[in-house]
């Protein structure tokens, strides 16, 4: 009798911890990479042309066509990362993050970035900058970051419309600084 009600009690238990356990976001693979994008981000919309990948998530706003973008990009470059050092990682980040800063800022108005960032994601060395600019009289902000994966040179960003930061972008911020590779 003992074993039959702490059965049901166990099971109970185990249920519930797992309950609070989980968080309110989902796991998504990104190339080489998996992401936890946050809650009220929808999508994904993915984009695979010339052996790269976007996939890309929008939080919607209540403004018409507002919403908080996060979008990983990964380019297959090959057996061309094979065997690299730290120090060819670091500067290899630095590299394609100017890249992808100029493909940002082409299309939009006073585009300014800050700084380049020397950071950490999964465990490898990471480029970030933040970056603003307008695009049709209004003010944009956006934090893009870069990171070489195996075969893989990835740019990981959040845009958002403002000056300043959003919650939305905070959120979009942890999913990408806690990306794990797949």
């Amino acid at each position: 009798m003992g074993s039959s009600v702490s059965r049901p009690v166990a099971s109970f238990l185990l249920a519930f911890s797992l309950l609070l356990s989980c968080v309110p976001s989902f796991c998504a693979d990104a190339g080489p990479l998996a992401i936890s994008v946050p809650p009220g981000f929808e999508g994904p919309t993915r984009e695979d042309v010339n052996g790269g990948l976007t996939i890309a998530w929008i939080e919607r706003q209540p403004v018409p066509g507002g919403g908080t973008l996060l979008q990983v990009s990964a380019i297959d470059v090959g057996k061309s990362l094979d065997g690299i050092t730290h120090a060819q990682q670091v500067e290899g980040a630095n590299h394609y993050l100017l890249e992808f800063v100029r493909g940002v800022g082409h299309s939009l108005e006073n585009f300014e970035f800050g700084e380049f960032e020397q950071v950490s994601l999964a465990g490898l060395p990471a480029a970030r900058v933040r970056w603003t600019a307008t695009t049709s009289g209004h003010a944009a902000i956006g934090v893009i970051y870069c990171v070489l994966v195996g075969h893989s040179v990835v740019s990981l960003q959040t845009q958002d419309a403002g000056t300043a930061i959003t919650p939305a972008m905070y959120s979009a911020l942890g999913a990408i600084e806690g990306i794990r590779v797949r």
